[in-house]
């Protein structure tokens, strides 16, 4: 039997014992927003951002996407990023993904 779980608004949500926090990068820092929030700049981001501007769907091919044990990643390449961490960590506590968002920095 599948069961699906749908969290909506929650800053901190815990799937089967691990519990993520979500994060988007505003005024040169990691905020915290809603896992709705957090979903719904993302699949933004999915899309090329001049394109959307003038009504056009087109895949973003500048799109970064990375995860590692701490956290999960994506950035549109321009000034959009998200981070979900892993195990109730900040983004501070996560070392491993320092190299992959300084390579991909908003």
């Amino acid at each position: 039997m599948i069961t699906h779980l749908i969290f909506e608004g929650t800053h901190r949500v815990v799937v089967r014992g691990v519990a993520l926090r979500f994060f988007r990068w505003t005024d040169d820092a990691w905020a915290p927003v809603t896992d709705t929030e957090f979903q719904q700049a993302y699949e933004i981001a999915l899309f090329d951002p001049q394109a959307l501007a003038k009504d056009v769907l087109r895949p973003n091919a500048r799109r970064v996407e990375r995860a590692t044990t701490e956290g999960w990643f994506w950035w549109d390449g321009g000034h959009s990023a998200g981070l979900c961490t892993f195990d109730d960590r900040s983004p501070a506590e996560c070392a491993g993904m320092t190299l992959i968002m300084d390579e991909a920095s908003p």
